[in-house]
């Protein structure tokens, strides 16, 4: 867990940094047995030699309550509440840990090129929701279905709402916009339109494959 000096007024921080050691000590490896099991892999051998880094952080009105870079999986920043009790900061905890699982493996294992835009957003966050309700002993009844996609679509719009994502996103329609013109010196049918732009946003998805060799 996070180490260093705690401000005077967050000593119920440091309380649920204890907390967190407490319960990790108790079933951490139960939890990350579960991931390896669900998810049908093993964390990378790095995140085994360096482990994986947990910050605590005040929660603030302009903080969600986690935050991982893509490219630096193994650092996970979480960002709690007084008032949060033990279920959510575990909940929180396992889904960000899921996050960094999914990650690790882009990252240390299948990546071929950079990291894209739409690689992490709707379908891994609907993936990291679910593997994390399951983790919890939750059943995958309709209603717990449903409660993983409002988290899954809540972090797609916060992910595309960033400013970084949102200049890729014009950059790539603009550039679609000219080569069309360019191409095309009528105006092309609507249809054909949308398919070769759903062709262009594909090209976001990952183009990855496994390096490893059995």
């Amino acid at each position: 867990m996070g180490t260093g000096q705690t401000k005077n007024d967050r000593i119920w921080l440091t309380k649920k940094k204890e907390q967190y050691e407490k319960n990790w000590k108790n079933s951490g490896q139960k939890i990350l047995q579960k991931i390896e099991n669900l998810c049908g892999d093993t964390f990378p051998d790095i995140s085994k030699e360096k482990g994986i880094q947990v910050l605590l952080y005040k929660k603030t009105p302009k903080t969600r309550w986690s935050k991982i870079e893509e490219s630096n999986p193994l650092e996970i920043s979480l960002y709690l509440s007084k008032t949060d009790n033990n279920n959510t900061t575990k909940e929180q905890l396992i889904r960000t840990i899921v996050h960094s699982f999914v990650w690790q493996q882009y990252e240390y294992r299948f990546r071929n090129q950079e990291q894209t835009l739409f690689e992490d957003i709707l379908a891994d966050e609907y993936v990291t929701s679910t593997t994390t309700f399951m983790i919890l002993g939750r059943k995958l009844v309709r209603t717990n279905c449903a409660k993983a996609l409002q988290q899954a679509l809540d972090e797609t719009i916060y992910r595309l709402s960033q400013k970084q994502t949102q200049n890729k996103l014009v950059d790539f329609m603009y550039n679609f916009y000219q080569e069309e013109t360019t191409k095309n010196k009528k105006r092309p049918n609507i249809i054909e339109h949308r398919e070769k732009l759903v062709q262009k946003l594909l090209t976001f998805l990952p183009n990855a494959k496994n390096v490893e060799t059995e």
